[in-house]
């Protein structure tokens, strides 16, 4: 009986280790969520943007979500790109205003703007508006020293915050960047660890890095050869050097290996409606599906998605070691 006993206490410690190791995703109570960005903080709580307004906070390991944010708390309208920052203790939320979409939002600024809020508290601390004629923020990365990079779709321009700053300024424009014969469809934004800018194009397809020199000036664009074609690229995070995870809103998520001026483009999870948002966190690939076409489609407005909005774990298969 002692025996028996050892092998069902060892079974069951098996099967525990096994379900810690096999994360379950975690369902997202507003059925309106529309989340097109997501980041994970070092300590496995997920910031959810809405494009109906606000931040949710998701524990991964208990699956408990909350309100983060409020809509149109400290301004903010229909949420786009959030990063948490850690070291710098702020969560960063792209800003804009879809009132003509129907997203309308007590207490959004209008416009187009980058907010910081308190990564403890949920307290605003900066708000800085993007220049230009009718910008678009969509997605931001953070150097180590605090440097904020901000992608503006409308021109496919990158923004830049020095750290303190008061405003942003435009730190670097190309019509590589951009979709052929327009300005348009800069989105996912990520630092590699060899200190340079990677970008893609949502409507050009692209894939790019930007050098970033040592005295933080750009050196040039190089449109990077992908080993497959991508399809409607949208958020984008580093995992470690030169790997980073995408989502592609046409239903992939995949893993990038940067070699050169060449892209192994690994997918891990196919078939998907609508991915937007992507982080990585202890070695599972998380995602959001944002079913964006309900609120930029006048003949989906008035529907609600199917399926419940959620945040969804995928194995990072042949994880990249750290350096």
């Amino acid at each position: 009986m002692k025996c028996m006993a050892r092998i069902v206490a060892g079974l069951l410690s098996l099967m525990s280790t096994a379900a810690l190791a096999d994360p379950a995703p975690v369902d997202l109570p507003n059925p309106r969520a529309f989340p097109e960005s997501l980041s994970i903080a070092p300590d496995g709580k997920a910031y959810v943007s809405s494009l109906s307004g606000g931040v949710s906070r998701v524990d991964l390991a208990s699956g408990q979500v909350a309100p983060f944010i409020a809509p149109g708390a400290y301004g903010s309208a229909s949420t786009f790109g959030v990063l948490a920052d850690a070291a710098h203790g702020l969560l960063w939320v792209c800003s804009n205003n879809l009132s003509g979409a129907g997203m309308t939002i007590a207490g959004a600024d209008a416009g187009a703007l980058i907010k910081g809020f308190d990564l403890a508290t949920g307290e605003g601390k900066v708000s800085l508006r993007l220049p230009g004629d009718n910008p678009f923020c969509n997605d931001m990365a953070v150097a180590a020293d605090g440097t904020l990079y901000v992608t503006d779709t409308t021109h496919s321009h990158i923004l830049r915050r020095r750290p303190g700053g008061d405003a942003l300024e435009l730190w670097f424009a190309d019509p590589a960047l951009a979709r052929e014969g327009g300005a348009g469809g800069l989105d996912g934004i990520a630092l590699g660890g060899d200190g340079n800018l990677y970008l893609n194009n949502f409507q050009s397809n692209g894939f790019f890095r930007v050098t970033v020199k040592p005295d933080g000036t750009a050196g040039g664009v190089t449109t990077l050869a992908t080993s497959r074609a991508l399809t409607v690229p949208d958020g984008l995070r580093a995992v470690d050097g030169t790997h980073f995870v995408q989502a592609e809103a046409a239903g992939r998520v995949a893993l990038l290996t940067v070699s050169g001026d060449s892209v192994d483009v690994r997918t891990l999870a196919d078939g998907l409606s609508s991915p937007t948002g992507v982080d990585v966190h202890d070695g599972t690939l998380w995602y959001v599906q944002g079913e964006v076409s309900y609120v930029f489609n006048p003949r989906l407005r008035d529907q609600t998605p199917p399926l419940p909005f959620r945040v969804t774990p995928v194995p990072l298969a042949h994880q990249p070691p750290h350096h």
